[in-house]
């Protein structure tokens, strides 16, 4: 009797240890590196004041992040060809948020099958504080890639 139980215990652990090695292999090659660099030859408008691209690893499609300065705060529009969000930074804090559909250039049904709905929430409040500027821009590249759904992930890399 001691015997199935150290062998049903072996064979469990072996079972979790090798899901585990499985899981932390997954199924996405994305590149979590980044690199942020303001926007060459933006000129600065009454909508956006100000411009920066985020390249991940090698890619040559960077997401265009533009600066909206608001009453209540800062807005980051993140916008690639197949999404768009946008971060809030005021003094309740700094979080994700949906773009209107108004303000979209994206097509809504593409967006929304671009962007993560659940993760877009669970972003909502990422900082109960305003941050600085680079800590926003840091912030995004660093919490984007978890809104994007796992099957477009390749639009990043």
């Amino acid at each position: 009797m001691k015997r199935n139980n150290r062998m049903i215990s072996f064979l469990f652990v072996a079972l979790f240890v090798s899901s585990l090695s499985v899981f932390a292999g997954g199924e996405t090659t994305f590149v979590d590196d980044y690199k942020i660099s303001s926007k060459e030859n933006f000129e600065p408008s009454k909508a956006y004041q100000q411009s920066w691209e985020i390249t991940y690893g090698e890619s040559k499609r960077p997401v265009q992040v533009l600066l909206k300065e608001t009453k209540k705060g800062e807005e980051y529009i993140i916008r690639t060809n197949y999404f768009e969000v946008k971060y809030v930074n005021s003094e309740k804090g700094f979080g994700a948020r949906a773009m209107k559909v108004t303000d979209m250039i994206v097509p809504e049904n593409l967006n929304a099958q671009v962007v993560n709905a659940q993760e877009l929430g669970r972003q909502e409040v990422i900082s109960l504080s305003k941050v600085d500027r680079q800590k926003a821009l840091d912030l995004i590249a660093g919490f984007l890639p978890e809104l994007v759904n796992s099957q477009y992930k390749n639009i990043l890399n």
